[in-house]
Parts: C-alpha cells; structure tokens; sequence
C-alpha cells in the first residue's frame, strides 16, 4: 500500500483516548468498548473491495463447535493488509491500548496466530467459547482481541452478532452488530465467553472481519497460568442433545448450496436448530 495512505486518525484516537478508557472499563460481562469508523475511510473501503473469497484463504475450519475461513498470512493479498497489521503493532497504536486499557506490557504477534482475516459464508458458526491463553511460540499471556469489521451492509436476519456471555453462561449481555468499519476491542481471559450464531447469509454475501491480538507476560486475575486451547462453551438451548445439534449444524454449514435448505428443513422438522 502506498506509503502516504493514512491507516489510522491518531489524532482523534488520542483525543479521544479517557473517554474511550471509561467506556472500556465499563464494559459488562467483559471489558470491552466498541469504536465506528476505526480505520481511515479508504484505507477500509479498500480493504474491503480487496477481501479474498473464502476458496482462496490458507485456513479452513470445519469442525462442531465452529466453520469459517482464515489467513494469517497476509502478505500475499493486497498490500493494504500488511499495512493495516503492521500499524496495529507500531509502538504508537500499542501505546493507545495500553493508555486504553492499562495493560502494561502488550506486543502484537507479528506471525497472527489464530488472527489476520476471518471470513464465514452462510451457514458457518463460531459457538461461544474464551480464548486460547497463551501464545505457542511467544509464550505470553493473550490480553487483547481487536476485531475490525468490513461488512458493508449487515441485516438482523442474518445473524452472525458478536455476542460476549456472562461467566456463568446463563445471559447474553451484549449483541454487537459486525458493521462496516467497527472495531471492537475487548479483553481476554477464561471467562471472556463470546463467538456468534450460525449465519443465514444471501448468496454472495459472507461475514468478514480482521482481527489483531495482543499479549503480555502479566496474565489477567481470571486467567489460570496452564496452557490451554479454546475453551466452548454451548448456550442454555444448546444444553440438551448438543452433539445431535452441532453435527446436524456442521452438515448444513459444509453442504453445497442447492442442499443447504434440505438440511435446515430436516433439522427444523426434528426440532434441531
């Protein structure tokens, strides 16, 4: 990308910083706040028109508990990609997270484990689950998801929020709609629950998202110092037949299209959604 196409407006971050440090610290179940129009205007338009189709990325997950595609490796997309996650780990960006949060200690992860672009077309699902605690090679505690979203139109029927749970798994407190260039920075720990439901997409339309992680060698209070993967979590509704439910789920979400409705008739008839 171009040297001179701006990424972020620090200056309006950075004026904006206590007011987005109260709203952070607030943030019920998790802290966490959400920011509009977080990237420069073209620099997300232009990330967006360049988003490859799900075929085309380096990570495919198909399991229960979650179908979507991923690419850590962005050097080989356009080269607005690079830019944008290499911003997001200078110095001065990870100096507003700290001012933000009052994590002392972050760093980026120049490699994007589990991060770099996230895509789901329709059928695909992320069930609720807190995050892995500690990077394979860095060996530090993860504090930190930055989510940013390049859907330029999104519908409620669609489905597909971002959802953060409480710790007990009994309410979802916030439903947070993946629109056009909102970023949602929220912290990370054993009990930060949060993924989406599955997504009921038109043809041609998929939910995409970058995402940019951020760890410290101080773990949270409400992190335990084993390592640990993902931990699911599964929804009240989701408690009674679970693995009947999410296998029939992931055969919708793998089916080919024209099959796709066929199976979501099948599970509604035996009352499976």
């Amino acid at each position: 990308m171009e040297r001179t196409a701006a990424i972020l407006d620090y200056a309006r971050l950075e004026r904006e910083a206590s007011n987005v440090a109260r709203r952070f610290a607030a943030g019920d179940p998790i802290r966490h706040v959400v920011l509009e129009d977080f990237l420069e205007a073209e620099t997300a338009r232009r990330a967006a028109r360049a988003f490859p189709a799900p075929a085309e990325m380096g990570i495919s997950f198909a399991g229960l508990a979650e179908v979507k595609s991923a690419e850590e490796g962005v050097e080989r997309l356009d080269a607005v990609y690079p830019a944008i996650f290499n911003e997001l780990r200078t110095p001065r960006f990870v100096a507003w997270l700290t001012t933000i949060t009052g994590f002392e200690g972050l760093t980026g992860d120049p490699g994007l484990h589990g991060g770099g672009l996230h895509q789901g077309p329709d059928g695909s699902f992320l069930d609720v689950h807190a995050d892995f605690n500690v990077h394979p090679t860095l060996k530090l505690y993860r504090r930190l998801n930055l989510l940013i979203y390049l859907n330029e139109t999104w519908k409620p029927e669609w489905q597909g929020y971002l959802e953060l749970w409480s710790r007990d798994m009994k309410e979802c407190r916030q439903y947070i709609e993946p629109k056009f260039n909102r970023a949602v920075l929220m912290e990370t720990h054993d009990h930060a629950f949060h993924g989406y439901k599955e997504l009921r997409l038109p043809q041609g339309v998929t939910r995409r998202s970058l995402a940019s992680y951020y760890y410290s060698p101080q773990r949270s209070e409400a992190q335990t110092t084993d390592e640990h993967d993902t931990l699911f979590q599964l929804r009240p509704e989701q408690q009674s037949g679970a693995g009947v439910r999410q296998y029939f789920r992931r055969l919708a979400a793998l089916a080919p299209e024209p099959a796709r409705p066929i199976v979501r008739a099948v599970r509604k008839f035996l009352r499976l959604e």
